[in-house]
């Protein structure tokens, strides 16, 4: 038996060599763990709490992910006896009803998602070589837009007769293990022996008190299950291969096109030699489609199968193959749901805009973006989806009347661009062009049915780069001709907004654990405040006296709200260079001047005089000290509104260095950066520098990415400006927060006392 073989070779030398793994060290599985989610294994410990264990326990968790990383090595390279790991493989059953029938699903352990990432990340490459172009569920680039652009492109072939559509019983639970195993150690080394380790002996799966054994098939949930089963159905598709069909599977859903006769033999080798695989065709559930004038033959030919037939269309992976009628059907229904999903997503809207926004803008367009690069003619079908994002969705997400043309061009920009991502969707109809360009190489490599990718991933990443070239340059273009057509108001609102990093908490996804959740109210002034419109209950008279106003609100030091905005980012960088530099103070006191004389007249000479933070090691070696000023202020207070943005920031960081410099370079001996903000959440060119240094000294510590630590940096800081904004906008300036004078007066009696 295979089994016996593979626990007869424990002490043989892998066939792929230790040293491809030596790449898998804690860095790795550290990554791997702030990227797993989901749900907890039979030990309880979800993607969140193993996070929380490998990343937020320093020198622990280092060792953690240490030891991991060792584990994976050892797994992935040695055959090692499966009772040993016999609580890793074990799973929670989940048992989903499929209305009718059951499908199982098995919930493993998160540990076991972190090793498999991290082994994935090293042979990815070998099985995608192995896996080729007509098996696409490996990881191959736009795998499924490739094999329904291939399919219908079979269909439209003179030669095709008819396509046929096939469908497997349970396709993933009934994979034969055994010879899944065997073929995968010919044909793929490299992911053999954790497989083996894996897979070999039935695991645990418990549910309802019970344990079960799970002795065929992949465990759903496992990140190594599709590639093993890509693997295994290798020898299957080969197999079944004749002159005449031309095939492509998605997993378990397979498709040939070609000539009846041919495709009648292709089905009768799938029956005859599927089921040594585990693959079980399920002739109910699977569709010949047949073009017309072969209806006769092909009702003949497939009599005794129970195969469904028609000549109309079918559905595939999402799209539609058939005539025109079918897909215009297909078309019209599709848009008919996507309205529907609009208009119980306004109705969320209207008490969580924020989670509308981000639901819309991460899932529904993604969504829409598949169905229009995999159908054609789509754009007749949208003017009702777009009049209900107009009527509906972007009036309960700004809690404002319907936008006019301008608004509406201007919600469809990007955030980077001054926009909400609110695209039209009859602007996406180029989608389809752009994914039959990137998928055209693998999409050659299926209609000639070539095994391998050759150069396939290079020619799409080059394709996919020029294509997001041209989508920048076009967006670009449009956003210059709407911003142009805008107010001179609105035009400079849209200014601030596209600064780095005034739009981050519009794009940020709304999780609570780390502060990026806004309420209602506060999203809708957040909006308020991006466009310069007035928000709505504001008092006509500040408690100061003036007319209140929104610029009036930013300023106003009734309350001390701007000193708390000030703080707030203070105390922000203060906690965050503590944690990549030493000798770190806050509000540090200078030392005093012994006649010391000033060239510029402008610099404080006070003896009391601080600065905001002094650290040591931020621009250079341990001992260089460095002292940062923090100025958070409006540009649209009305001394700045004729004043160009650029030429804000470089007045603020001179008046800054006037003040500071001069005394901190010759007295403390020690470099000075200012720290200028504006309150939209744009900052100064020597911030951008100061961010970016201290986004890479954290990246460097924590051992993350430089892109993800930047992007987290800079939308916890438009965040804090955010909700100080809110703050000063809506913030209580009574003076009940002052010390009362009867209060004074006890405690001068109390003292007398003593």
């Amino acid at each position: 038996m295979f089994k016996e073989a593979v626990l007869d070779s424990k002490s043989q030398a892998p066939p792929t060599h230790p040293i491809l793994f030596d790449k898998i060290d804690g860095y790795l599985i550290r990554a791997m763990s702030l990227k797993c989610q989901g749900a907890a294994g039979p030990s309880g410990l979800d993607a969140a709490a193993w996070r929380r264990l490998c990343t937020g326990f320093k020198v622990l968790s280092r060792n953690l992910c240490d030891s991991i990383a060792s584990t994976t090595r050892r797994i992935a390279t040695q055959f090692i006896d499966p009772s040993g790991i016999s609580a890793l493989v074990a799973c929670r059953l989940i048992p989903l009803d499929k209305r009718p029938g059951v499908r199982p699903i098995g919930v493993c352990e998160t540990l076991r998602r972190i090793i498999s990432k991290a082994v994935l990340s090293v042979v990815k490459s070998d099985i995608l070589n192995v896996a080729g172009p007509l098996q696409l569920c490996a990881g191959q680039n736009v795998g499924c837009e490739a094999a329904i652009h291939a399919i219908r492109g079979i269909y439209d072939e003179d030669e095709t007769e008819a396509v046929l559509f096939v469908d497997a019983t349970n396709a993933f639970n009934t994979l034969n293990r055994q010879v899944a195993l065997a073929n995968i150690s010919v044909n793929c080394p490299a992911i053999f022996p954790i497989l083996a380790n894996t897979y070999r002996q039935p695991s645990s799966l418990f549910v309802g008190g019970e344990t079960l054994l799970s002795s065929e098939g992949t465990t759903q949930g496992d990140p190594l299950a599709m590639p093993m089963y890509a693997l295994a159905t290798i020898p299957l598709l080969k197999s079944v291969q004749t002159n005449g069909t031309k095939q492509v599977w998605y997993a378990d859903d397979a498709a040939a096109g070609g000539s009846l006769d041919c495709l009648h033999k292709w089905w009768n080798r799938l029956v005859d030699l599927g089921a040594m695989f585990g693959y079980l065709p399920n002739p109910k559930k699977s569709w010949l489609l047949v073009k017309s004038g072969n209806i006769d033959k092909a009702t003949h030919l497939f009599e005794n199968t129970n195969i469904n037939i028609t000549t109309e269309g079918q559905k595939y992976l999402g799209a539609a193959i058939g005539n025109k009628d079918f897909c215009n059907n297909f078309l019209q229904e599709k848009v008919t749901n996507w309205k529907l999903q609009v208009e119980r997503l306004s109705c969320i809207a209207q008490t969580q805009p924020q989670a509308a926004h981000s639901i819309f803008t991460r899932g529904l367009i993604g969504r829409w973006k598949f169905a229009l690069r995999t159908n054609e003619n789509f754009a007749a079908y949208l003017n009702p989806l777009e009049e209900a994002l107009r009527s509906k969705l972007i009036p309960a997400i700004t809690n404002r009347s319907t936008p006019g043309d301008k608004m509406r061009r201007l919600f469809a920009l990007p955030p980077r661009l001054g926009g909400l991502g609110i695209v039209d969707p009859r602007s996406l109809t180029c989608e389809l062009e752009y994914s039959k360009l990137i998928c055209a190489p693998l999409v050659n490599r299926i209609v000639q049915q070539e095994t391998n990718l050759d150069n396939v991933p290079t020619k799409q990443n080059s394709m996919k780069a020029s294509i997001r070239q041209q989508k920048h340059l076009a967006q670009k273009s449009h956003s210059e001709i709407t911003v142009n057509d805008l107010s001179v108001e609105l035009k400079r609102s849209v200014e601030l907004a596209c600064e780095k990093g005034a739009f981050c908490w519009l794009t940020a996804i709304p999780l609570e654990q780390h502060g990026f959740t806004l309420h209602k109210s506060a999203f809708w002034d957040a909006l308020c405040l991006r466009y310069g419109w007035h928000p709505s209950n504001l008092p006509d008279i500040c408690p100061c006296g003036s007319k209140f106003s929104v610029d009036h609100s930013l300023s106003c030091p009734t309350g001390g709200y701007p000193s708390i905005r000030h703080n707030e980012v203070r105390d922000l960088f203060t906690n965050l260079l503590t944690e990549v530099c030493h000798d770190v103070h806050k509000e540090p006191v200078l030392q005093p001047l012994n006649g010391e004389v000033f060239q510029k007249r402008c610099t404080t000479s006070d003896e009391n005089a601080r600065l905001d933070i002094a650290v040591s090691g931020f621009w250079g070696g341990h001992f260089q000290r460095t002292f940062f000023d923090v100025r958070v202020f409006n540009p649209n207070a009305s001394s700045y509104k004729s004043v160009q943005i650029p030429s804000l920031y470089k007045r603020q960081e001179q008046e800054k260095k006037r003040r500071y410099e001069e005394r901190i370079n010759n007295v403390e001996l020690s470099s000075f950066t200012p720290i200028i903000l504006a309150c939209t959440g744009g900052c100064s060119k020597l911030t951008s520098i100061f961010l970016k240094r201290l986004a890479s000294l954290l990246s460097e510590k924590h051992h993350t990415e430089y892109s993800t630590t930047i992007n987290w940096l800079r939308c916890r800081l438009s965040f804090a400006l955010l909700r100080a904004c809110v703050m000063c906008l809506r913030g209580c300036r009574s003076k009940l927060h002052r010390t009362s004078r009867d209060f004074n007066i006890l405690l001068e009696a109390a003292e007398s006392r003593l």
